[in-house]
């Protein structure tokens, strides 16, 4: 189960996403009620999901790449569509690949979260910026604005 630390580095941590077609974006959390300006023609919500690092253990990359790929298979086999998502901890190195689902319902994103083993997930809406609990009823809304992604690998 995810801590009182974990849940912090979650409500920081900014997803850097990949649409295809569309220009990288960097989602960073904000205060709760802020938001930016809802990309045109993105249906919400937008789930963002990780296989990376199941129940808080530290994988090797080739075992997080493994778990990353059945994700995306499970995912391309259910014809959601999806785009490369990676979040990081602004704060640290760590980061995780994972991605952004379009038009996954937070409950369809939850059980996927938990069926990988994570303790939680990311639900983007117009409205809001959610982190949302795998594993119990605990949730963390904030808002959110949109900036440009760095150019930084991994």
């Amino acid at each position: 189960m995810a801590t009182d630390d974990d849940w912090a580095s979650y409500g920081r941590a900014v997803i850097d996403i990949v649409p295809p077609g569309r220009a990288p974006f960097r989602l960073v959390p904000d205060q709760p009620g802020t938001t930016g300006g809802w990309p045109e023609d993105l249906v919400p919500p937008v789930v963002v999901v990780t296989a990376w690092d199941p129940d808080s253990a530290r994988l090797q990359a080739g075992d997080n790449q493994v778990r990353h790929r059945r994700l995306v298979s499970e995912l391309d086999r259910s014809g959601l569509v999806h785009w490369p998502a990676v979040g990081r901890d602004p704060d640290s190195p760590h980061f995780e690949e994972g991605v952004a689902v379009v038009g996954l319902t937070e409950s369809e994103g939850v059980d996927v979260g938990r069926r990988y083993g994570q303790a939680a997930v990311y639900v983007w809406t117009p409205e809001a910026w959610t982190v949302v609990s795998c594993t119990d009823d605990r949730r963390h809304t904030y808002g959110w604005r949109v900036a440009d992604r760095p150019a930084r690998s991994g």
